[in-house]
């Protein structure tokens, strides 16, 4: 199959698009050097990003899912995160050649992601291909979030196209489940942020990737 097959393009952000583990890991570590913590390691930080800001603290800092201190460890690393937002983000390689080549072709194409407005927003603009996206559903968009098949399907109302038309790719298991849920083919970026003890082929993607230009190729 080739990328014609598909009238839709459907993109999770972090860790699909847009490399933003180095920025996350900076900010982690500033927080932990104030806390007189050891720094996180950076591979073994980056496997924890698509769990989510709260457990990339809960696992940096080794604690509890109950510890009384992660509220407000989380709250200054998202202050960190808003401060140093754009600073070390880079899409990751390919990525922006691959969405030209969407935007050169006439694929719709669009932006789904848990991230929320907060940081979606000023993110996208400092990118500008990104802005090209036909629709940008964030996690505070709609009530649900992925898993949920409500965010994808919002997106492709807003495109204006059908799911079985449409591809999604992320580098989660809530992004297969969402994809299967609202009735699109499903890809994994393999070179995303999977968790170490996660094998991504037990998720049944419909196709999985392990570099940016092989969408173009095998989807």
């Amino acid at each position: 199959m080739s990328i014609q097959n598909f009238e839709t393009i459907l993109f999770d952000l972090d860790g699909t698009i847009l490399d933003t583990a180095p920025e996350f890991n900076y900010c982690i570590n500033i927080l932990l050097t104030e806390k007189q913590q050891p720094a996180a390691e950076s591979e073994l930080f980056r496997s924890t990003i698509s769990l989510g800001a709260r457990e990339m603290v809960r696992q940096a800092f080794q604690l509890s899912h109950d510890d009384q201190n992660l509220d407000a460890l989380l709250k200054d690393f998202l202050a960190l995160y808003i401060s140093h937002l754009g600073q070390r983000t880079v899409f990751f390689p390919e990525m922006d050649k691959v969405i030209q080549t969407l935007e050169d072709q006439n694929i719709a194409w669009g932006i789904i992601t848990n991230k929320s407005h907060r940081y979606t927003d000023p993110l996208l603009a400092m990118f500008p291909l990104l802005q090209k996206a036909a629709c940008v559903v964030c996690g505070d968009t709609l009530s649900t979030q992925k898993p949920d098949s409500a965010p994808l399907l919002h997106g492709l109302k807003i495109i204006n196209k059908a799911p079985h038309t449409a591809l999604y790719i992320g580098d989660a298991k809530t992004d297969v489940e969402a994809s299967q849920n609202a009735g699109t083919k499903s890809m994994v970026a393999e070179y995303g942020y999977i968790p170490k003890n996660e094998n991504p082929k037990h998720w049944q993607a419909d196709f999985y990737i392990q570099k940016p230009e092989q969408l173009l190729e095998i989807c």
